[in-house]
């Protein structure tokens, strides 16, 4: 479904985020991209979901290619309408909007079956069912990480995108999360990559892992060929 090709990304056209790496992601899947701070997942996804010049990104060598067709120079709302939709992890939203005001304004992207999604999204996630006339700007981490998940299955992505959904959630939120994310890939078929440091639950539910470490892919093997062992000698290496 997804290819990228000794794809190097910079900023301000001299940092080097990404250096000719190799990525790919069959449909179906649920890959999980591990790596330590500064390893270069971020900058990957936001390559992936068209987003890095408006950071001063670019894209210096390689291609990435979504069912053969390349993103390259694509707007990030084009991008979305091909059907992958990134979860940046500053879990960006409508602030001063109630819950549901955000995920109608996010059914903006499909509006055909947008009902359907809404009544399948509060199936996933009934805490925001409860909480749908509270203003977002009023919701715990945990309950922010599921809206904006929420908002980016009302656009009927095809892949999935989430940069570090775990970060600054208690350990029962990390696991609530995950066990959305584990339902909506076993249950929709949804192709999912899921950027992270390191979360054992995520090696569970994984079909494939890449290990980024300075912006080169360390690793790529079966969940069964990595532990939080194997994983802490990358990040220091």
């Amino acid at each position: 479904m997804l290819s990228a090709n000794e794809v190097t990304l910079r900023y301000d056209g001299v940092i080097q985020a990404v250096d000719g790496i190799d990525f790919r992601v069959e449909q179906g899947g649920l890959v999980a991209l591990l790596g330590p701070n500064g390893a270069g997942k971020s900058t990957l996804l936001k390559a992936i979901a068209g987003m890095l010049p408006f950071e001063q990104g670019e894209l210096a060598s390689g291609d990435i290619l979504f069912d053969g067709r390349s993103l390259s120079g694509a707007h990030p709302a084009t991008i979305a309408r091909m059907g992958i939709a990134l979860v940046q992890e500053g879990r960006e939203c409508f602030r001063g909007l109630s819950v549901g005001e955000n995920i109608r304004a996010a059914s903006l992207l499909r509006r055909k079956g947008a009902s359907a999604r809404m009544d399948m999204v509060f199936e996933y996630f009934p805490v925001l069912k409860e909480m749908r006339r509270r203003p977002a700007g009023h919701l715990s981490g945990g309950q922010l990480q599921m809206l904006v998940i929420a908002m980016a299955l009302m656009g009927e992505p095809r892949l999935l995108l989430l940069d570090e959904p775990s970060l600054g959630l208690s350990p029962t939120m990390v696991q609530t999360v995950f066990d959305v994310v584990e339902r909506m890939h076993r249950e929709l078929g949804m192709t999912v990559v899921v950027a992270e440091q390191t979360v054992p639950r995520l090696l569970k539910l994984a079909t494939d892992v890449y290990v980024l470490s300075r912006g080169r892919v360390a690793m790529h093997t079966a969940p069964a060929g990595v532990d939080e062992k194997t994983l802490q000698m990358v990040y220091l290496s």
